[in-house]
């Protein structure tokens, strides 16, 4: 991953320097939105913090068990992460496994509190994206970007536009759901139908027709929407009666 800029003897690498700008921005929208729905400013911070934490983690961890065999090889370079390396999906499990376990010990909604940092999380994720070498299939469209004498689909960008149009969405709904964890349903909805269908402009690793991301976006789109179905069932019959 290359370096960005240099202060004094340390190097400052995109990657790292993106992936602090989205967490401060992705808070600075969880801590607005806390406060307009009377929420501890506290409680988010440590939320944030313990998804935040247990994102890190899975995404390294899911990203190391699609690559074993060169991690198997190479074990002193699962620890190296200058280079990029995280699976999204393995954020999104770890961070919800963790969410969940939190909101549980605290006595909380964990779907209020993940209604509150969702719209945070879509915009913390695009600027994130920016930072990350992530160059495509070979394209030949008209801004390609050249990678070793090909031109490749700048998957990265795509990511990033995508992810802001996801949080412009989310930041436009958050003040009309009708039950607590509709706005963070929508989140993971959204995110699985942008990243099935980015996945055909990206070399990633195969299983039948279908790419592995493409396989858990699939599993998450069912999922999702049972959940979104179960809730709004739900919700229509706690206001009928």
């Amino acid at each position: 991953m290359g370096v960005l800029f240099r202060i004094g003897p340390f190097n400052i690498y995109k990657l790292g320097f993106f992936t602090a700008l989205g967490l401060l921005a992705g808070l600075y929208i969880a801590m607005r939105e806390a406060r307009r729905k009377g929420i501890k400013e506290d409680e988010i911070i440590t939320f944030v913090q313990v998804i935040v934490i247990a994102g890190f983690v899975g995404a390294r961890l899911l990203f190391v068990l699609l690559n074993l065999p060169y991690y198997i090889k190479n074990p002193s370079m699962i620890w190296h992460i200058s280079e990029g390396g995280l699976s999204f999906h393995g954020a999104v499990l770890g961070g919800l496994l963790a969410g969940i376990i939190y909101a549980r010990y605290k006595k909380v909604s964990f779907f209020k509190l993940s209604d509150v940092v969702s719209p945070g999380l879509a915009l913390g994720y695009s600027i994130g994206r920016i930072g990350c070498d992530i160059y495509g299939r070979a394209a030949k469209v008209p801004w390609a970007v050249t990678v070793d004498g090909i031109p490749r689909h700048p998957v990265q960008f795509y990511s990033a536009l995508s992810a802001l149009i996801i949080f412009y969405i989310l930041w436009m709904r958050r003040k009309t759901i009708r039950y607590d964890g509709e706005l963070f349903l929508n989140f993971v909805l959204m995110y699985s139908v942008y990243r099935f269908f980015i996945e055909f402009f990206r070399e990633s690793i195969m299983i039948a027709p279908l790419s592995i991301a493409q396989w858990v976006s699939l599993m998450l789109i069912l999922g999702g929407s049972l959940v979104s179905r179960f809730m709004s069932a739900r919700e229509l019959t706690k206001n009928a009666s």
